[in-house]
């Protein structure tokens, strides 16, 4: 993890967030659109959506659309450009042991690459080539064993 990554998380993780509905700066550029549907969108899909998505919205925050995640929930969930004020940031990088982790402790947890990618576009950074490539087989894998898990509680139902 780079360096500077480990810094910002620390600042994330360190200060008590106490967040207005953010607002980004500008809108998003056609490269940061494509890095959204082609490594974030994914990521949620895995990760996310089961709980904050079209069937359930906890939080009132849905990760369904890249529309819905720029508005945020409840609480605002990043504005493009201060990964040092992200919830939704801060809650990925909390000790898994921590109350407020996300995703919850019951569910599988993002890799390291799945975060680098997640804050390299809330930062406003497109993501490495090889970035994204790794984030996506590590979400392609997640979504295997998910998959993989529901048909063997299916067959143990049976």
């Amino acid at each position: 993890m780079p360096t500077s990554l480990l810094l910002s998380v620390g600042v994330l993780t360190a200060a008590p967030l106490t967040l207005k509905k953010a607002v980004s700066a500008a809108p998003l550029t056609p490269a940061q659109k494509a890095d959204y549907a082609q490594v974030i969108q994914p990521l949620f899909d895995v990760h996310c959506v089961s709980c904050h998505g079209p069937k359930k919205e906890k939080g009132k925050l849905r990760l369904d659309t890249l529309e819905a995640t720029l508005k945020g929930g409840k609480n605002p969930t990043f504005a493009i450009g201060k990964p040092d004020s992200s919830m939704l940031l801060a809650r990925v990088f909390l000790d898994r042991t921590a109350g407020d982790v996300m995703p919850p402790k019951a569910e599988k947890a993002l890799t390291e690459t799945q975060k680098e990618a997640l804050y390299a576009f809330v930062e406003g950074q497109p993501i490495p080539a090889d970035l994204a490539k790794a984030a996506n087989a590590d979400s392609q894998a997640a979504l295997a064993a998910a998959k993989a898990a529901a048909n063997a509680d299916s067959k143990a139902r049976k």
